[in-house]
């Protein structure tokens, strides 16, 4: 038994977006205002309030130097949002929450305008409970509006394919959704819809190239998004280069010149790590829908090849991370959502799903109960770049106890029994709807429980708290000094409001960096540090190694203040407290 078709129309529209915001605010919204966790977070909110206080919107900046590791959408929507409320953890993520809200609603249509009301409804659903929302959304970067916009162009497309009537403006908001992705993510953004849409006239042929609008189109790619790329080539060829050849071309290679400190994931942990952000509902990617003769579902095969486009090349890639897939969600989406609303196979993988559920509930519930570091260590890797770096640099887990991972790990374990046992139930049973609200329910407690998580690794990760106790005694003279590389403490200048210098921190990204002329002064050496530490100044010292095996160690021991410990960073001064 199917759950019940609802016929499309403008009052059942309205009643559908308050059932979708109703159940989406929730899992997307909570907890934005969390500390920033670095690296990485803390690297794009800099760079946005970096760009509003110099008021160079042209180049993204970290700590003075200009960073194109990224096209600037993100930046340029984040700073205006800390111009227009001031800036915050929360503004700095705002746009993540917002384009995964967008990324809903679109989804909601496309599975609408290919299978039914209904369907577009639940494919809504899916794609608001994933729950590598819960992680990723909760992340101040450009993936969760590069997913939006690759959606949107992917809605101009197959909104358009049986709209001759459109005239002059057919497939325009496919061309913006492209343009749009380029400024969020590069090259990728105009490389994915093309690939799709090329197959997808390939499979289906029901349109050749000319029906594509492709002059206009095109055209409106160069408005949008030509000015800054042609701008920055313009200005600064070097970094436009970089831009270019480091981050795009090498990248995929995993051939970079100036390589950040960083360990990607294999192919076999890429595609794990795939299934695992797509629970519960990537259980159902193979299960089939309802044929339908109409025209508009004939393009059903687009979200096939959508879906495997982004994983398969990404796949192929040398250099990926574990959320690499998330732009292949929606979708994944729309699949499960029409297959839910035939019903045909759903009991079957639900019936897997409990199979797989109970395997992996029961594994977690006993290896929870004795998690070792080592076996965490692990863990955290498979899901995170940061602890593969250093679990390959064979250093010991950096946390007092495995006690509270292995919790999780029983919570989970209980969680995947009850819950997906629970949904079964309901199937067996005739309650289709109780069956999908379990396992909305399911992503909702994985959910709170990766919000447990990142509590548990915050004090790790988190500089606000050595910021906090810079800011609390620095005044306008005084220096701060961070060792190495600023690629694991970014979030620095934000929450202090000054630049740091870089003491043997030419290495990884800040190699390039260190060769521009806005450098010069900002990377000092050990022997350059001995001279400001004896010198007049006030020096704070933030550095990520015991005393022993830093920098902290080649100063004059009489000179050297500990300040404290806060999670992973030491902070010490020149100057008794």
């Amino acid at each position: 038994m199917a759950v019940q078709h609802i016929p499309a129309g403008g009052m059942i529209s309205k009643s559908t977006v308050k059932i979708l915001l109703a159940v989406s605010l929730p899992f997307l919204f909570v907890k934005l205002g969390m500390p920033f966790l670095d690296p990485d977070e803390g690297f794009y909110a800099s760079i946005a309030l970096e760009m509003l206080k110099s008021g160079d919107w042209l180049v993204p900046r970290l700590n003075g130097l200009p960073c194109v590791e990224k096209p600037p959408l993100y930046f340029w929507l984040t700073a205006l949002t800390f111009w227009a409320v001031g800036p915050s953890e929360w503004a700095a993520r705002l746009w993540s929450a917002l384009a995964a809200l967008g990324t809903v609603l679109l989804t909601w249509r496309i599975g609408r305008r290919l299978y039914g009301s209904g369907a577009g409804l639940l494919a809504g659903l899916v794609i608001a409970t994933v729950v590598g929302n819960a992680l990723y959304i909760r992340k101040a970067s450009t993936d969760q509006l590069f997913v939006f916009c690759l959606t949107l162009a992917m809605y101009g497309f197959i909104r358009d394919t049986e709209r001759p009537e459109a005239g002059r403006a057919r497939f325009l908001l496919c061309y913006l959704g492209a343009a749009l992705g380029m400024l969020a993510k590069g090259f990728l953004g105009l490389l994915f819809p093309m690939l799709i849409v090329g197959l997808g006239l390939t499979v289906v042929r029901r349109l050749s190239w000319r029906d594509l609008n492709l002059a206009r189109g095109a055209a409106l790619v160069l408005l949008v998004a030509g000015p800054w790329h042609a701008l920055l080539a313009w200005r600064y060829p070097t970094l436009f280069g970089f831009y270019v050849l480091d981050n795009h071309i090498l990248r995929f290679l995993d051939a970079r010149r100036y390589v950040e400190d960083d360990v990607p994931s294999s192919t076999a942990a890429f595609l794990i790590a795939t299934f695992l952000w797509a629970f519960p509902w990537g259980v159902f990617a193979l299960a089939r829908a309802e044929a339908n003769p109409s025209p508009r579902a004939r393009w059903r095969p687009v979200l096939v090849i959508w879906l495997v486009a982004v994983v398969g090349l990404f796949a192929l890639s040398r250099f990926k991370h574990e959320y690499y897939a998330l732009p292949a969600f929606p979708a994944l989406a729309v699949l499960v959502g029409g297959a839910w609303m035939g019903g045909r196979d759903v009991g079957r993988w639900l019936v897997v799903g409990l199979i797989g559920c109970v395997a992996v509930g029961g594994w977690a519930l006993w290896i929870g109960a004795g998690l070792t570091p080592q076996q965490a260590l692990y863990g955290l890797g498979e899901l995170n770049a940061y602890y593969r770096i250093l679990r390959d640099q064979g250093l010991p887990f950096p946390f007092a106890s495995t006690r509270p991972f292995g919790l999780l790990l029983q919570a989970l374990g209980v969680v995947l029994l009850v819950g997906w046992g629970l949904a079964t139930l309901c199937w067996i049973r005739g309650w289709r709807r109780g069956a999908f609200a379990s396992l909305v329910a399911v992503a909702g407690v994985i959910t709170v429980l990766i919000f447990r998580l990142l509590d548990t690794v915050a004090p790790h990760h988190s500089v606000k708290e050595i910021a906090q106790a810079i800011t609390t005694r620095a005044g306008p003279a005084d220096v701060m000094v961070v060792e190495g590389s600023l690629e694991y403490s970014p979030a620095l200048p934000f929450y202090t409001g000054r630049r740091a210098l870089l003491v043997n921190g030419a290495v990884d990204y800040f190699s390039f960096a260190a060769t521009l002329p806005e450098a010069r002064g900002l990377f000092i050496d050990t022997a350059e540090l001995r001279r400001l530490w004896q010198g007049p100044r006030r020096i704070f010292l933030v550095v990520r190694r015991p005393r022993g095996q830093s920098v902290v160690a080649a100063l004059p021991a009489v000179d050297v203040h500990e300040l404290g410990q806060y999670g992973a960073r030491w902070l010490y001064t020149n100057r008794a407290p």
